[in-house]
């Protein structure tokens, strides 16, 4: 009987040792930096996964340059098992994301080993020549806890990081876009600027005219070099040809210090309507075996595209569907047909055009 005892002490000891080795990071990552608000995310991880319970996770933050924070999104631990998550603000200078879990142990929402968000957090920038200063609060009063869902155990502290950066390095003054046929030119201009890197130039295009339908995530599509320090305006520009597959596209700036800190500017949408149907020789042309097929639609409508041999006998119909206005490109595969000169038909409801491609093998 006492060696059981003994074992279940074992046992018991171990599992409270496994508890005390977890440990979270925490970290803040910039979102928007426009010279009127400064949105940071929250963002969490752990030395091993565990799941997350009842939690205030707080930060200073410098609240000469800094007005009021306030929720801007709350991400994976609000509603459900979870009450509503609240920011307040306990201290001049203190922000508090507070997590309130209700459900039983084993059933919170799981913090992984990767970056897990917490909450965005908006600030209105009260001087755009001061700093953030953000930083975890690791002592009373206010002090960050962070427990596991039985609400009781917490969890160790890991590597928390500051961020101490000007609420605007690069001070946007202007941000366009406009476009000739499937060519969208974009500009901008700074202000100021603080150890800028430079600019990614992102996109997606969207599918509807609901803003929250896009048709795909954004996508990296250039970059333009910035200018370092300045305090004069400074002027950018940049072209994104032969756009395809939508009307509808949206840019955003992520603008990059020089030490990798990055923020986003907010988005333009441009529209991208073709003024006329219009079937274009495909490219490249001769091909072997792959070749692509491009189109203009000035309206949405049904198309299909079908390939026939020199003698007019149909060998495929590439496409049969309804398409959005705009600039598409179809990929054609002639892997089974034999080297030859072959012709390709576009119809729609109102428009039938067609042209021949050469296939060399």
């Amino acid at each position: 009987m006492k060696n059981i005892f003994k074992v279940l002490l074992c046992l018991l000891f171990l599992t409270s040792l496994k508890t005390y080795a977890q440990t979270c990071d925490l970290q803040f990552v910039v979102i928007l930096n426009n010279g009127t608000n400064y949105d940071v995310k929250v963002q969490i991880q752990g030395s091993s996964s565990f799941k997350l319970g009842t939690s205030n996770i707080t930060f200073n933050y410098n609240s000469d340059d800094l007005g009021d924070p306030s929720l801007l999104e709350a991400h994976n631990f609000s509603g459900g098992s979870y009450s509503t998550l609240t920011v307040t603000k306990p201290l001049t200078g203190v922000t508090s994301i507070n997590i309130v879990f209700n459900g039983s142990s084993g059933n919170g929402t799981t913090v992984n080993t990767g970056w897990t968000d917490v909450a965005t957090v908006r600030f209105p920038t009260l001087d755009q020549n001061g700093n953030s200063s953000l930083s975890f609060r690791t002592s009373t009063p206010n002090k960050t806890g962070v427990f596991v869902d039985n609400n009781s155990t917490e969890v160790t502290q890991g590597t928390w990081s500051s961020l101490n950066t000007n609420p605007l390095p690069v001070e946007l003054s202007s941000f366009s876009a406009s476009a000739k046929q499937n060519i969208v030119n974009l500009q901008w201009q700074t202000k100021t600027e603080v150890n800028n890197y430079g600019f990614e130039v992102e996109r997606r295009s969207r599918k509807s005219e609901d803003r929250s339908q896009y048709n795909s995530q954004w996508i990296k599509v250039g970059f333009v070099d910035g200018n370092g320090n300045s305090n004069s305006p400074k002027d950018y520009s940049f072209m994104d040809k032969n756009l395809t597959g939508g009307s509808k596209f949206a840019y955003r700036l992520k603008q990059v210090d020089n030490d990798g800190t990055f923020t986003y500017s907010d988005e333009v949408e441009v529209a991208v309507v073709p003024d006329k149907y219009e079937l274009y020789q495909n490219y490249p042309n001769p091909f072997n075996p792959v070749t692509n097929i491009k189109f203009s639609l000035p309206e949405a409508t049904k198309v299909r595209i079908d390939i026939f041999n020199i003698i007019g006998e149909k060998v495929k119909t590439l496409i049969e569907q309804n398409m959005e206005a705009g600039f598409h490109v179809v990929p054609f595969d002639a892997e089974n047909l034999t080297s030859g000169t072959y012709i390709y038909r576009l119809q729609t409801e109102n428009f039938t055009q067609i042209k021949k491609m050469l296939l060399l093998k």
